[in-house]
C-alpha cells in the first residue's frame, strides 16, 4: 500500500453531492486511491488527460471507465437532472426506464450477467480504439483500469478476465493489464504473464477510498483546476 487513509480522511463528511461535471474528476481520482491502495508501483501516477493516469515521465499512462449497463447509465443522467433542475420530466424518464427516483436517491432496474458483461465487452472494445495514439505518444505500458459501482454479479467476477483476453486475442492493440475495481475489490488481468489476481478492499477503507477521491475534488474546486 503507498496511500495514506489518515484519521483526517476516514472522518471526512461531505453535505452535499458532487456536481455532474466533477463526477469523472472524481472517478479518476478513486481509481487512483485504488491503485496506490493496491499496489506500491504507482506512486507517481498523476491524474492527467488521454490517458487518464500517467507517470511522471510518460512511460505508463492508465485509462479509466465506468462499466455501466446502458440504460441504467441513462437512469443515472435522469436522476442527476431532476436533482439539478428539479424538473419532473426527468424523473418520469427514469421511471419509464424501469427506475424507482425520488429525491436524491433512485433504485436501479435488476440486470443478470450478460448485461453487466455486455456492457463490460462494449466500454473495453471502445477504450482499446485508443491504444495506437497513446503508443505513438511514447507511453510504454499501458493499463486499463474498469470501475463497477457496487458488486457484480458472481458469474461477472469470475469471467470478466476472459472477455477481454478473447477480445485482445483478435486484436492488433492490447492492454498490458487490465483491472476492475469494484466495492470490497480488485481484479486484475496481467495480459503478458495470463495471471488473474484478486485484491480485497476492506468495506471501511473502500470508504476511506472514496472519502480521498471527494477530497482531491475539493481541493481541485479551491484551486479552479479544470475537471474533465
Amino acid at each position: 500500500m503507498s496511500i495514506r487513509l489518515t484519521d483526517e480522511i476516514r472522518g471526512s463528511h461531505f453535505t452535499s453531492p458532487l456536481d455532474p461535471g466533477e463526477l469523472k474528476y472524481y472517478t479518476e481520482n478513486f481509481a487512483l486511491a485504488v491503485l496506490r491502495y493496491c499496489f506500491d508501483c504507482y506512486d507517481d501516477l498523476t491524474v492527467c488527460d488521454a490517458p487518464d493516469l500517467q507517470s511522471a515521465d510518460n512511460s505508463v499512462g492508465i485509462e479509466v471507465t465506468e462499466v455501466a449497463i446502458s440504460m441504467n447509465r441513462a437512469i443515472v443522467g435522469d436522476c442527476l437532472h431532476y436533482w439539478e433542475t428539479g424538473d419532473v420530466k426527468y424523473k418520469n424518464k427514469a421511471e419509464q426506464r424501469g427506475a424507482t427516483a425520488g429525491e436524491m436517491y433512485y433504485v436501479l432496474p435488476s440486470v443478470d450477467s450478460e448485461d453487466e458483461l455486455a456492457a463490460l465487452e462494449t466500454i473495453f472494445r471502445k477504450k482499446l480504439g485508443k491504444l495506437s495514439s497513446y503508443k505513438k505518444r511514447g507511453f510504454r505500458r499501458l493499463g486499463l483500469i474498469m470501475i463497477m459501482d457496487g458488486l457484480p454479479l458472481k458469474n461477472t467476477a469470475m469471467s470478466w478476465a476472459d472477455v477481454v483476453r478473447e477480445i485482445q486475442s483478435s486484436s492488433r492493440e492490447r492492454y498490458d493489464v487490465v483491472y476492475f475495481a469494484y466495492s470490497a475489490a480488485l481484479s486484475y488481468y496481467d495480459c503478458e504473464t495470463g495471471d488473474v489476481g484478486y485484491i480485497q478492499i476492506e468495506k471501511p477503507d473502500l470508504e476511506a477510498l472514496k472519502k480521498y477521491a471527494r477530497l482531491a475534488v475539493e481541493k481541485g474546486r479551491e484551486q479552479n483546476v479544470k475537471m474533465p
